[in-house]
């Protein structure tokens, strides 16, 4: 622990941000969408960005490299690590910069086979560990290399070492950075000391303050690492200045819930955000396809998603209304639920839009539930361009999310963007996106987890609701009663779709809890420093 007294920053005015995913490079799922717009939110609002991440080997791409001009900088970290086994290992990183709409990313890559195996794996999450690892390894260095930020901001559990790393070479410098940790998704992996410590990861053992309910106290990070059992989020908790999650509901439900009430007093939300369009979407359909209907949904399926399409299953009648699933392939979207669902509603085909994660017992349970029901689902695995991505969230009938857990669920907000209805579990962030249109001025549906039946139901009444107007056959009384007395209800449930993303879901709705997280980390860093 230092003998004198650091120097907080007064404002904040430069970010990093260290990530694993970020939307123009590299992204699997909702983190690197969010980071994207943190970035941009702040960026608008003139605050100097830098995102750091590795780079996953996306500086091998002729394509990537030409297209954000990549140069290589003059940073390296090469030396030797000390396994368990006791045995010397090599490693050698070397960074590639780019500046992407006024935003510097600094990429992290291998310079030797042993580390490039690891660092440059075009697979996001596999070596995991390691990459995060050789990412702190990597941060020490870049600290003497860069003007240092205002406020380092990290982003779930396995940017939580190299957080740490960066914000503890700063202090060698005499400077006290705000640490900010937002948690995505909560959940790690625990290891032994050995993992985090000089040895491997490179993190020293020396004493640092720690927020301790009331006060900062002195303890060592192997007794803090130890006492928490090796959990690296929990980790992250502890040493963080603040800590960041995406709503209130995850908050309360699941941090509060692992961690105590003691984290309120060093914790925020910040919701994520979307920039997505209506307008300029529809002037893509009108310009590509001549009109914006309903019915130029299946041309958009033939021309951007049968040709990659899981080849066995198809949609057969194209009289049905179709409804959107988006998101990973993995039990926690609940797929599968959307799947069993279309049985209690007749009207409804589904279109699945699914991120493959190498859930191979999980996709082979969904093949099963689609070779029960041929002729009225089409799936793919593939990237979609980015216009008819958009444009196939505001063509369909509603978008179905029976997510078993969701921190947030930031395909809610993009389909309402599209002013397009979203039917979701009664879970988690959801609860702060949709508003029941049963209870007055609503945006969509919630329903009980687990319950396919009402699932099923809830997606026949919005069909019948939403793409046919056969206000009659609703199954649901509340909602066709509702209906019957207002002709003009889809109409409204798509503008309070639109209306709830403008005034709660946008950049300028982000900067402002960005901004006041941020100073709350900063005066905690400022008494961390005293």
């Amino acid at each position: 622990m230092q003998n004198y007294k650091l120097i907080t920053p007064s404002k904040i005015r430069r970010v990093w941000f260290i990530t694993f995913e970020y939307s123009p490079i590299a992204k699997v799922g909702g983190l690197g969408e969010a980071v994207y717009q943190f970035a941009k939110s702040l960026y608008k609002d003139g605050i100097d960005v830098t995102v750091i991440m590795p780079s996953h080997g996306r500086h091998l791409d002729l394509s990537i490299r030409s297209r954000y001009n990549l140069t290589p900088l003059n940073i390296t970290s090469c030396g030797e690590r000390t396994g368990l086994d006791g045995k010397k290992y090599s490693y050698c990183i070397g960074a590639e910069e780019a500046i992407i709409d006024g935003i510097k990313i600094i990429m992290f890559k291998g310079l030797d086979y042993s580390t490039g195996i690891i660092f440059d794996s075009w697979n996001i999450y596999s070596n995991i560990e390691e990459k995060s690892a050789l990412l702190t390894r990597a941060m020490r260095i870049l600290a003497w290399h860069e003007n240092p930020p205002d406020l380092i901001h990290i982003n779930d559990w396995h940017t939580v070492l190299p957080g740490i790393a960066l914000r503890d070479e700063f202090e060698k410098r005499g400077l006290s950075i705000p640490l900010v940790y937002t948690i995505h998704l909560s959940g790690s992996p625990n290891f032994p000391w050995h993992y985090a410590s000089e040895k491997w990861a490179g993190l020293d053992n020396d004493i640092h303050k720690i927020w301790k309910v009331i006060r900062h106290e002195p303890i060592y990070y192997e007794n803090l690492w130890n006492q928490l059992n090796g959990n690296i989020e929990s980790f992250g908790v502890y040493v963080s200045d603040y800590i960041s999650t995406v709503s209130k509901s995850y908050l309360n439900e699941e941090l509060f819930s692992k961690y105590g009430n003691w984290i309120e007093g060093k914790s925020c939300v910040i919701y994520n955000t979307t920039d997505w369009d209506v307008k300029k979407v529809e002037k893509w359909i009108q310009e590509r396809y001549g009109i914006v209907s309903k019915e130029i949904i299946w041309d958009i399926i033939k021309d951007y998603v049968k040709n990659n399409s899981w080849s066995e299953y198809n949609i057969n009648d194209s009289s049905k209304s179709i409804m959107l699933v988006v998101g990973r392939l993995t039990s926690q979207k609940g797929i599968d639920l959307a799947i069993r669902a279309i049985d209690y509603a007749p009207s409804v085909n589904l279109l699945i839009l699914g991120v493959s994660v190498g859930d191979y017992g999980y996709e082979q349970y969904i093949r099963h539930l689609l070779d029960e029901r041929k002729g009225r689902v089409i799936i793919t695995t593939a990237k979609i361009p980015e216009d008819p991505y958009k444009a196939l969230f505001r063509l369909s009938s509603s978008l179905v999310m029976p997510s078993r857990w969701e921190p947030f669920g930031l395909v809610a907000i993009e389909s309402l963007s599209q002013g397009t209805p979203v039917i979701a579990n009664y879970i988690g962030g959801l609860k702060e996106i949709i508003d029941d249109i049963r209870t007055g001025k609503g945006n969509g549906l919630f329903v009980r987890p687990e319950d396919v039946y009402e699932l099923g139901i809830s997606m026949e009444s919005m069909s019948e609701l939403m793409w046919f107007e056969n206000f009659e056959k609703i199954p649901i009384d509340q909602i066709r009663d509702m209906a019957s007395k207002n002709n003009l209800l889809p109409q409204e449930i798509r503008l309070n779709a639109i209306n709830k993303v403008n005034n709660n879901f946008r950049s300028e709705n982000q900067i402002n809890q960005l901004k006041s997280c941020y100073e709350k980390a900063r005066i905690m860093a400022y008494y961390r420093s005293l």
